[in-house]
C-alpha cells in the first residue's frame, strides 16, 4: 500500500523513529504474542455466540450452557491478555519516551552558544516535552495497532471468505473509499499540527519568560499586557486543536457512514440468504460480528497515512534537534592536560559573530601564569567575546588561542572546562541548597574544602549566620541573596573546581562598595595561586592590576599599569575620567573607596 502524501525523506524519518521501538525486541514479541491471543479469541467468540443461539432455537440448554460455559472462560482469558497487553504497550511507550528525551537532551547540550543566540527556549521544551510525548504516542499506537490490523485482516479475512464470499466482497468494497477519505484530510491535518507546533514554542517561551521575570513584570506594572499575550497564544493554540480535532472527526464520521451503509449491506443480504436457506443462522450471526472487525480493521490500516501525517512534523523536528539544528558541533581535541600553570596567548585572533564586522580584528595579547590581568574598554570592544573565545563557546574566524603552549583546539572539553571558572556580572545559582550549588563545580569536595573556599570568598561568615547554614536553600537566580553575596557564593564555587584559571566578566560592576571591597579582596587572595584575568567596568578593581590591556573596537589599544596608561593612553584616561566625575557625583556620603579612588 502506497502512503500518498510521504515523501522519501518522511519514510527515512520514519525508519529512524521505529529504532526506537525495536530497541525493546522482547517486550514487542511479548506484545505481539498478545495480540494475535486476543484475535484467537475475537474470532472463536462470536462462532460461541452463534452456537448458543442456535442451541437456543433448537431447544437444546445442555449445549447453550456448555458453549456458555466456554464464552466465560474465554472471556476470562482474553480480560487477562488484555491487560497483560496494557502494561506491555504502556511500558514501551514510555521507555520510547524516555529514549527520546535523553537523545534531544544530550543534543540541547550539545547544541553550540550560538544556537541558543538563535533559538527560544520555549522552542527547546516544546520540542523535548511535547513533541516526544506525541510521536511516542502516536507511533507505539499506529505501528501496533496496524500490526493487529494487518493480522486480524487476514485471520478474519479468510473466515469470512469462507463462510460467505457475496458478504465478504460487501465488506472489502469499503477499503477504497475509507483510505481515499483519510488521504484527503492527511495534508490539512499536518499542515495544521505544523502551525500548532509553531504556537506551542511560541506559548512556552513567553509563558517562561513570564515565569522567570515575574519581578520585572510586576515593577513595570505589566501583568494585564503579559496577561492578555498568554491568553492570546492560548486562545489560538484552543482554535488550533479543535480544528485538528475536527479535522479528523470529520475523516472519521464520513468513514464511519461508509462502515455503516456496509454492515446494513450485511444485514439485508445476509439476511435474504438465511431466508432463502443459502446460509446457517449461526454463520450469519458470526459473519455479521466478523464484519464488524473486518470494517474496523479496514478503516484502522486505511488511516495509516492520517495518523502518519499528524506526526510527522513532530518527528521532524525531535530528529532535527538530534542531529543539531544544522549546526556545525562543538570540536574538542584529544589531548589531555591534567596540570596548567595558566599562561594564557592570543595570536592574531579574529572573530565575528555574524558576516558583518569583526568583533575581535587580529588580536595578540599574553597573560602571564599566575598574575592579575586587567581587559578594560568602552561597551562593545569585545572584551567579554574574549572570554567566550577562551571558554571556546565560540571559534575563532582567524588566529589562535594557546593555554601553556597548548592550542585549546587540541584539549579534551573535559580538561579545558576543568580549568577555566568564569564569574560573571550576573552568575547562575540553581534552586537548592548553597551547599549543592557548590558542588556541582567538585562532587568530592568534603565540607572542610567548602568551607575554606568560602572563607577565601569572604561568605563563610555570612552562611554561618543563617538559620540551616550551607543547607540553605537559595531561591531562583538567587532572589533571596543580594548581588555582592551572590558573587561570593559564585567565587567560592570557581575556588572549590581548583581551576588554574578563573575570569571575572564585570563581577564587581552593579555591586555596593562593601561588597566591592570584599570582592576585590577574594581576587588579590586568588591571584596568588591563580591566573586571574578581569573585565573590569569599575576601574578601582583594577589599578593595582599587573598588567592591564586597553581594547577599542576589537583591538588592542595598549597595555600597562595604571600609573603608566592614565599619562600615556587617551582611551584608558578617557575611561578614568569618566569614572572620577561619577565617584565625584557620588562623594557627598563620605565613600572612602571613592575617596581613595579618587585621589589616585
Amino acid at each position: 500500500m502506497k502512503i500518498k502524501g510521504l515523501n522519501e525523506k518522511d519514510v527515512a524519518l520514519i525508519k529512524r523513529m521505529l529504532k526506537y521501538v525495536f530497541n525493546y525486541k522482547a517486550k514487542f514479541i511479548i506484545a505481539l504474542l498478545c495480540i494475535i491471543s486476543t484475535i484467537g479469541t475475537g474470532l472463536i467468540m462470536p462462532l460461541l455466540w452463534g452456537r448458543i443461539l442456535d442451541s437456543l432455537f433448537q431447544k437444546s440448554m445442555d449445549g447453550a450452557a456448555l458453549n456458555i460455559m466456554y464464552s466465560i472462560i474465554l472471556g476470562i482469558l482474553t480480560n487477562i491478555i488484555s491487560y497483560l497487553q496494557s502494561y506491555i504497550f504502556s511500558s514501551l511507550n514510555q521507555n520510547i519516551i524516555f529514549n527520546l528525551k535523553r537523545d534531544m537532551y544530550k543534543s540541547m547540550l550539545d547544541l553550540p552558544v550560538k544556537a541558543y543566540d538563535d533559538i527560544s527556549n520555549g522552542e527547546l521544551i516544546s520540542r523535548l516535552h511535547g513533541d516526544a510525548a506525541a510521536v511516542a504516542n502516536a507511533i507505539t499506537g499506529t505501528l501496533l495497532n496496524t500490526i493487529v490490523d494487518i493480522i486480524r485482516l487476514i485471520a478474519i479475512g479468510v473466515t469470512v471468505f469462507a463462510i460467505s464470499i457475496k458478504l465478504a466482497l460487501i465488506v472489502v468494497f469499503t477499503f477504497p473509499i475509507s483510505f481515499y477519505i483519510f488521504n484527503k484530510y492527511g495534508k490539512k491535518i499536518r499542515q495544521s499540527n505544523k502551525e500548532l507546533s509553531e504556537l506551542n514554542d511560541k506559548y512556552y517561551s513567553d509563558s517562561g519568560q513570564a515565569i522567570w521575570g515575574i519581578r520585572e513584570i510586576k515593577s513595570l506594572g505589566v501583568k494585564k499586557e503579559k496577561f492578555d499575550s498568554f491568553i492570546y497564544l492560548s486562545n489560538k493554540i484552543k482554535n488550533k486543536i479543535v480544528e485538528i480535532t475536527l479535522l479528523g472527526a470529520k475523516s472519521q464520521a464520513l468513514s464511519s457512514v461508509v462502515s455503516f451503509f456496509s454492515q446494513m449491506a450485511v444485514a439485508f443480504f445476509g439476511g435474504l440468504f438465511v431466508v432463502k436457506g443459502l446460509l446457517d443462522i449461526k454463520y450469519f450471526i458470526a459473519f455479521y460480528s466478523y464484519s464488524g472487525q473486518f470494517s474496523s480493521s479496514i478503516t484502522n490500516i486505511s488511516k495509516l497515512n492520517l495518523n502518519l501525517q499528524q506526526v510527522m512534523n513532530s518527528i521532524e523536528r525531535i530528529f532535527l534537534l538530534i542531529d543539531g539544528l544544522s549546526y556545525k558541533a562543538e570540536k574538542f581535541g584529544e589531548k589531555s592536560v591534567d596540570k596548567l600553570k595558566g599562561e594564557i596567548m592570543f595570536e592574531n585572533v579574529s572573530f565575528s559573530y555574524s558576516k558583518k564586522a569583526k568583533v575581535i580584528n587580529n588580536l595578540t595579547l599574553h597573560i602571564p601564569a599566575k598574575s592579575k590581568t586587567a581587559i578594560v574598554g568602552s561597551s562593545g570592544s569585545g572584551k567579554t567575546t574574549l572570554f567566550n573565545l577562551l571558554l571556546k563557546l565560540y571559534d575563532p574566524c582567524e588566529g589562535r588561542i594557546l593555554i601553556d603552549g597548548i592550542d585549546i583546539n587540541d584539549i579534551k572539553e573535559e580538561d579545558l572546562r576543568k580549568h577555566i571558572s568564569v564569574v560573571r556580572q550576573e552568575p547562575v545559582l540553581f534552586m537548592t541548597s548553597i551547599k549543592e550549588n557548590l558542588l556541582l563545580a567538585n562532587p568530592n569536595a568534603s565540607q572542610q574544602e567548602i568551607e575554606n573556599a568560602c572563607k577565601k570568598a569572604f561568605i563563610h561568615e555570612y552562611i554561618e549566620t543563617l538559620p540551616n547554614k550551607y543547607d540553605s536553600v537559595i531561591g531562583e537566580n538567587g532572589v533571596n541573596f543580594s548581588g555582592g553575596q551572590i558573587q561570593r557564593i559564585a567565587i567560592a564555587r570557581a575556588l572549590i573546581k581548583k581551576s588554574k584559571i578563573i575570569l571575572f566578566d564585570e563581577a564587581t560592576s552593579a555591586l555596593d562598595n562593601e561588597s566591592q571591597f570584599y570582592i576585590k579582596k577574594a581576587i588579590d587572595a586568588i591571584a596568588k595561586d591563580c591566573t586571574v584575568v578581569i573585565i573590569a567596568h569599575r576601574l578601582s578593581t583594577i589599578i593595582e592590576a599587573d598588567v592591564i590591556y586597553v581594547m577599542e573596537q576589537g583591538k588592542l589599544a595598549g597595555c600597562g599599569k595604571h600609573h603608566s596608561l592614565i599619562h600615556t593612553n587617551s582611551i584608558y584616561k578617557k575611561l578614568y575620567k569618566a569614572e572620577v566625575e561619577l565617584i565625584n557625583g557620588e562623594m557627598q556620603g563620605g565613600d572612602l573607596i571613592s575617596e581613595n579612588l579618587a585621589r589616585r
